[in-house]
């Protein structure tokens, strides 16, 4: 890992798992639900009416809906996750992460299936958005470009004036390796759940840790 971050000069970090719960004391289940009747739930298969992530029922919506209804839906999801943001659990370690980044002169980057305006909402909460170059969340009702498309990423590259090659990219989702390795950045893999790293192991990240706070540890090596 310290090898990793010593041959780079910027680092992007998925939002929603490497630095803080998003939904937290507001829950992923409550947000699908209300997007849910949003949408129309006699519209809806029995599959996406019971679902637990919000981001299933805005896939459907941008895969089924007119125009007008899938900005509707994403519009609330959007105003919802800066809701959730204000009392969002930060990931141990997390902060201090981005603090010793912007100390030790790396470019920083945050890139989210979230909206934007969530994750400047909580960094800014937390005094941590001057530690952060870019946000790049995501581009409105295109489902299509969210990872694991590498469409973000690139989008982060270059708005850092950075080469792939240079970067490392921390995400917790399979989705987030697969976008990474498209983009051509090495990955770190957050396994910060049971089984995980099993998971991540068949995309091979070029490192897998279990907690940010390893990141940390090797940014003091």
């Amino acid at each position: 890992m310290a090898e990793l971050l010593r041959a780079r000069r910027t680092v992007l970090l998925d939002f929603d798992g490497p630095i803080c719960a998003v939904f937290s004391s507001i829950t992923d289940l409550q947000v699908a639900t209300e997007l849910v009747a949003i949408a129309g739930a006699e519209h809806l298969p029995q599959s996406v009416r019971a679902a637990n992530d919000p981001f299933d029922v805005l896939r459907h919506a941008a895969d089924h809906r007119d125009g007008e209804s899938l900005v509707a839906i994403e519009a609330r999801f959007r105003d919802l996750e800066c809701a959730a943001v204000d009392t969002a659990d930060p990931t141990p370690g997390a902060e201090e992460v981005l603090r010793a980044l912007s100390a030790r002169k790396y470019r920083v980057g945050v890139v989210t299936n979230n909206s934007a305006a969530a994750a400047d909402r909580y960094l800014r909460r937390l005094g941590l958005r001057s530690t952060v170059g870019v946000i790049v969340g995501r581009p409105g009702t295109r489902v299509d470009l969210l990872k694991p498309s590498p469409f973000l990423l690139t989008t982060a590259l270059r708005q850092l004036s950075v080469q792939p090659d240079d970067a490392l990219f921390v995400g917790d989702s399979m989705s987030d390796v697969v976008a990474g390795h498209s983009a051509g950045v090495s990955c770190v893999a957050l396994a910060n759940k049971s089984g995980k790293a099993e998971r991540f192991a068949s995309l091979q990240p070029e490192s897998t840790i279990t907690s940010m706070l390893e990141l940390l540890d090797a940014l003091a090596v």
